[in-house]
């Protein structure tokens, strides 16, 4: 018997490879568990996998609804330092090391913030694989990362790389050592120092769900195999899906703006989407599935949807304007279609700077996004040929499927 334990830390963009992973799993006639947020546990049953509980609705949406998580240098420690962050990382130990206890071909593979996971695999020697969705997790003096915070942190970055990465472990380590080091004491194991100096891979995998051309990267650890974007398609039932395609045919592509699910504190620059897109005569679709965030009623030239195909919409789209998500993106590039990116926090500033160094979009940060300056990037998008060229011309670069088989094939090879 072939069994896999996959824990999927996140919002749906990060729950979301996870589910095509244990999907192909399942097809390869694998038993595959899926520990997700019980927010996403339709979407991982609706995929055939077995659903196990990590956290709480009430955990994720205390986080979602703090306008910390969103801020470029608050929104780590707003995850991190959450008083049921200790629980979820337990959670994380006793399921995996639960897991080791079975017969048969094992296999766990974790998200970057699997540190319950890799606990569990130092105490049982249960092969693992951590998979990480974006390059802002790849430490590198030659090729930083973009980190939020301003130009101060990414200058540091750029001429002292030892010196800023101590900085951000003296910073993250007793957030992170809060939570792991007493499971380490139970099981008898020595204390780490330094967590994300790369304690937190896998010593046996890591897959890395991004392409190996997506903007310059960093040196990777020797463990680490590119697989490319991994992506999902859920099959919600949703009541406004025929409004949205009727509107989406009515008239010249729209400009499509979608700010991430885990998204509640936004309706300031869906206001100002709305205001922009009108002074530049372009049609508007909003993609938020918390209607407090859309201004209501809206005008004629906008359609609001509580949730819609990527893979169908966005073909059909002249713009996404987006918070930066690999997951979003990665969608964008696989349609070919030019972005604007507004990046907040986390790994959506490095992201964002990876669509312009591709040519396939620009950036604006929140601060900087007014009403003015809205339209005119949208009017430079929209008008720039080669900027579409080089978006169609990305679209055969991003092969999910292809994606998927390599991951699989690494995931088998880690369990045997």
């Amino acid at each position: 018997m072939k069994s896999a334990l996959l824990f999927g830390v996140g919002s749906a963009g990060d729950v979301f490879p996870f589910i095509a992973l244990g999907k192909g799993l399942a097809a390869r006639g694998w038993q595959v568990s899926l520990c997700a947020n019980p927010t996403f546990e339709q979407q991982v049953l609706r995929a055939g996998l077995t659903f196990e509980p990590l956290g709480t609705r009430e955990h994720y949406d205390r986080i979602t609804r703090d306008p910390n998580l969103w801020h470029p240098r608050k929104g780590t420690r707003t995850i991190l330092a959450d008083f049921q962050a200790m629980n979820m990382v337990r959670n994380q130990r006793d399921l995996a090391r639960q897991f080791a206890r079975g017969t048969g071909s094992r296999v766990v593979v974790a998200s970057s913030l699997g540190f319950g996971a890799r606990v569990a695999q130092e105490e049982t020697g249960v092969p693992m694989v951590t998979m990480h969705l974006a390059p802002l997790v790849l430490r590198c003096s030659q090729h930083p990362p973009r980190v939020p915070g301003g130009w101060l942190p990414n200058t540091l970055l750029r001429i002292a790389p030892r010196m800023a990465y101590r900085l951000v472990d003296r910073i993250a380590d007793p957030l992170i050592g809060g939570a792991v080091e007493t499971l380490r004491a139970e099981s008898g194991l020595p204390p780490v120092r330094r967590y994300l100096e790369g304690w937190w891979n896998s010593p046996d995998r890591v897959l890395l769900c991004f392409p190996d051309w997506f903007g310059p990267i960093p040196t990777l650890p020797a463990q680490a195999r590119h697989v490319g974007f991994l992506q999902h398609d859920d099959e919600q039932p949703s009541s406004d899906l025929d409004a949205l395609w009727k509107f989406v045919e009515a008239g010249p592509p729209p400009v499509v703006a979608t700010f991430g699910s885990a998204m509640r504190q936004a309706r300031w620059l869906l206001e100002r989407f709305v205001q922009a897109t009108a002074d530049i005569g372009a049609r508007l679709v909003l993609l938020s599935k918390d209607a407090d965030q859309v201004p209501l009623p809206l005008p004629p030239h906008a359609f609001h949807a509580t949730w819609a195909p990527m893979g169908q919409l966005l073909p059909r789209a002249a713009l996404l304007a987006h918070h930066g998500g690999v997951g979003t993106l990665a969608r964008a590039l696989a349609a070919g279609v030019p972005q604007l990116v507004i990046p907040f926090a986390h790994d959506q500033h490095d992201n964002a700077h990876r669509v312009r160094w591709l040519g396939v979009g620009d950036y604006l940060t929140p601060r900087w996004a007014t009403r003015r300056r809205l339209g005119r990037h949208m009017a430079r998008l929209l008008g720039q040929p080669s900027l579409l060229a080089a978006a169609r011309g990305l679209m055969a670069r991003v092969t999910p499927q292809e994606s998927l088989q390599i991951a699989i094939d690494l995931v088998e090879q880690t369990a045997r």
